[in-house]
């Protein structure tokens, strides 16, 4: 049987494994990540902050790797995180990616991608995954709005998602014509 402390140390070593990936992440976020009484958990998160090894800004309401993180969080990171919490339950792995991915994930064994598009740069991602190599790999895309999900021609999307300020995801799919 674990002891208290051996629980206690996995959870802060899973807690701290989630927030250097990604770097900056809502303090609901991460409250969402772990299954634990949330009075516990928040008392992990202060005990982590007053230890230095995760800081909070509470003027955004973040859980940073480091102080300088909240001056410029990857607001799009944060919106790929709340898409993957909706995939929570099936969730096998995940860990962040390199431009366009922001995140990789596989659920029930098929893998993802969370790309997100910022305004006017449809064409970009169009050309860089044009020249990307044909996988299986399931797309899920944030855009900020269903016309300019219409600008976007990649393979492999099975949706597209808005993600508003509070977390709530929205999905869509295009038709095509």
């Amino acid at each position: 049987m674990k002891t208290r402390d051996e629980i206690y140390r996995g959870e802060a070593e899973a807690l701290l494994h989630v927030i250097t990936t990604y770097h900056a992440l809502t303090y609901e976020q991460v409250v969402r990540t772990f299954p634990r009484k949330d009075e516990s958990l928040k008392a992990l998160i202060k005990n982590l902050i007053k230890q230095g090894r995760i800081y909070y800004d509470s003027s955004k309401n973040l859980l940073c790797d480091k102080v300088d993180t909240a001056d410029t969080p990857d607001w799009e990171m944060i919106s790929a995180y709340w898409v993957l919490l909706n995939f929570k339950k099936a969730l096998v792995y995940h860990t962040s990616g390199d431009f366009p991915v922001k995140i990789h994930f596989f659920s029930n064994d098929e893998a993802y991608e969370i790309i997100s598009v910022p305004p006017e740069q449809e064409f970009l991602l169009n050309h860089i995954l044009a020249h990307t190599k044909d996988s299986d790999v399931n797309r899920l895309v944030i855009v900020s709005s269903k016309e300019q999900a219409m600008q976007i021609h990649i393979q492999n999307v099975v949706a597209f998602c808005m993600v508003d300020p509070d977390g709530h995801v929205s999905y869509y799919q295009k038709k095509e014509r």
